[in-house]
């Protein structure tokens, strides 16, 4: 367990403060980023996505504006902005250290890591443009993205280049597609990222572009959205209205790549096993290839991801589920799949609850009956699925959820992850009132 180096009267930098104000240990990336004041090259007029940063001194106040609390999971602390609502965010370990950097979402409170640096996301931001499966960014058109003549973003560019020269970083900055995202995976940076772009690509079909199926007359939106994700279950008729006449259908289908798709999660998964996407995509691509048991195996893990790890409309999943589903949960209902274990049969009835809200109740509930048994470190992990599995119901349960998760990190040892959820609940309490 790491612990905090004490803030010395002598040097009170940025990184003694920020570690004393959350009893964690920064990575050497972000305590150059504060002590160096890198953060003053990110004021919002550089050329990257997220290019805005939030001073250091606003973070050690008792309750940050940045953060949005119940939305945003309690052990992540944001530090740039795209100004637009998303975030990018240290996400605080169980062992007290802060180094790995996630790209929160405001819209649904999807998360996706950048990086196990804060050098790693930058340099992602840098060039996602120019990365497989760029066109399905949230928010921001991959058009929008700036080049490398834009006057004042070299500096923070640079700066994460520099950071990463280890892994030669400067080489790749000549590639682009398949070429730079292969590199990249290589050479471990922002690979989770990265790995779920190819993945974007390997199922994007340019003959059925967003362009031309908006003129087609549609009824069912979640029909089309399933024969998106899967070309094999899309209309004919569709088909025909916006392909050439000489491209036959088997033609429109090879532009689908699902043994690339399935290649990158197997890769996603063995260092990030909490991403819902990558089981996802894996589960089915068993499922339609007939193998049952494997799918019913990856959509079981698929089950104990939190729903906000899915990447359901860049990866286009949400056609198969109602809202706040997880789609891992709607194919094994599909499926006929009944659990054994009596604790996973809880889980799974609750997931399968008709309405939304009462759906997301059920859950917090189940989460939160295990926790009130279990030691403090497994409590604490119980406690946060409670709220962050699917998302709590009321929002006023957030209040007692992040006091619980607060006292069982403690009981943990995690000062950090204890510290920080009670900073969220000191923002909940000035933004909510409660």
């Amino acid at each position: 367990m790491q612990q905090p180096t004490q803030p010395s009267a002598a040097s009170g930098s940025w990184t003694d403060q920020i570690q004393a104000r959350f009893r964690c240990v920064l990575s050497d990336d972000l305590s150059r980023w504060f002590d160096d004041e890198i953060w003053r090259f990110a004021d919002g007029s550089v050329g990257n996505r997220f290019a805005s940063a939030i001073p250091p001194q606003e973070l050690i106040d008792e309750a940050p504006t940045a953060i949005w609390p119940a939305l945003m999971p309690c052990d992540f602390l944001p530090i740039l902005t795209n100004t637009m609502g998303d975030w990018l965010c240290v996400r605080i370990a169980a062992d007290n250290s802060a180094g790995q950097i996630v790209h929160w979402y405001h819209g649904g409170g999807d998360w996706i890591p950048w990086g196990d640096s804060l050098a790693e996301a930058i340099y992602f931001d840098h060039v996602r443009h120019k990365l497989p499966g760029s066109r399905r960014d949230h928010a921001i058109s991959a058009g929008s993205a700036s080049d490398e003549s834009d006057r004042s973003c070299h500096r923070l560019n640079q700066w994460a280049i520099t950071r990463l020269e280890h892994r030669s970083a400067s080489e790749l900055e000549p590639l682009s597609g398949l070429e730079l995202a292969g590199e990249m995976n290589d050479r471990h940076i922002s690979q989770a990222a990265v790995l779920c772009q190819m993945v974007i690509d390997a199922l994007e079909n340019p003959l059925l572009g967003d362009d031309v199926l908006r003129g087609l007359d549609i009824d069912d939106p979640e029909q089309l959205q399933r024969g998106l994700f899967d070309n094999r279950l899309m209309d004919q008729a569709w088909i025909d209205k916006v392909v050439a006449a000489n491209v036959s259908r088997q033609q429109v289908l090879d532009q689908q790549d699902w043994e690339a798709a399935m290649r990158y999660c197997r890769r996603a998964i063995e260092f990030a096993p909490e991403l819902g996407w990558a089981w996802d995509v894996l589960g089915y691509g068993e499922e339609q290839s007939g193998n049952r048991a494997a799918a019913i195996d990856h959509y079981r893990s698929g089950l104990n991801c939190s729903i906000f790890t899915d990447q359901t409309v860049r990866v286009r999943t949400h056609g198969f589920c109602g809202e706040g589903q997880k789609f891992s949960a709607a194919r094994l209902m599909t499926l006929g799949y009944e659990p054994c274990d009596s604790v996973e049969q809880g889980y799974f009835e609750s997931l399968c609850v008709p309405s939304a809200s009462d759906r997301r109740d059920r859950v917090r509930e189940h989460f939160a009956a295990l926790a009130q048994q279990a030691p403090p470190a497994q409590a604490h992990e119980l406690w946060v699925r409670a709220g962050w599995d699917l998302g709590a119901e009321p929002m006023l349960a957030f209040a007692e959820l992040l006091e619980q998760i607060a006292v069982a990190a403690d009981a943990a040892g995690r000062t950090a992850q204890s510290e920080l959820a009670r900073t969220h609940r000191n923002c909940f309490r000035d933004r909510y009132g409660i």
